[in-house]
C-alpha cells in the first residue's frame, strides 16, 4: 500500500471546516507522549464538539489517513505515528470478508 497523503495537503485549508480540521491534526499528530488519541480528548483539547471530531475522523479513516487503536474502539491515531497499522491494512475490505467466509465454511 503506498503511503497516503499528508493531512497538511489534503485539508480545506482557509476555510471554516479546514481550521476545524487543522486543530484536529494537530492535537492528534503533535502530542509527544501519546500515539492514539480519544475523542474526547481530541473534543477537549480542540474546543470541537464530540459529534464534529467523529465527522472528521470518519472522512479521513475512510482516506487510511487515521486508524483506530486496535486495542481501544474510542482512540485514534494519524498514519505517520503509528505506520505500523499502515503495513498491516495492506488487504482490503473485500478480501478480508472473503477470507472470512471461506475459513468459516471451512469449519463447519
Amino acid at each position: 500500500m503506498s503511503k497516503p497523503p499528508k493531512w497538511t495537503q489534503v485539508y480545506p485549508q482557509g476555510t471554516i471546516a479546514g481550521d476545524e480540521e487543522q486543530k484536529f491534526f494537530i492535537s492528534l499528530e503533535r502530542h509527544k507522549k501519546f500515539i492514539f488519541r480519544s475523542v474526547a480528548q481530541l473534543a477537549k483539547e480542540t474546543h470541537l464538539s464530540k459529534e464534529r471530531i467523529e465527522k472528521i475522523i470518519q472522512k479521513y479513516a475512510h482516506r487510511n489517513m487515521i486508524f483506530q487503536n486496535p486495542k481501544n474502539e474510542d482512540q485514534w491515531g494519524y498514519w505517520e505515528r503509528c505506520p505500523k497499522l499502515l503495513k498491516s491494512n495492506k488487504v482490503s475490505l473485500s478480501r478480508k470478508d472473503q477470507k472470512d467466509r471461506i475459513d468459516k465454511s471451512d469449519k463447519k
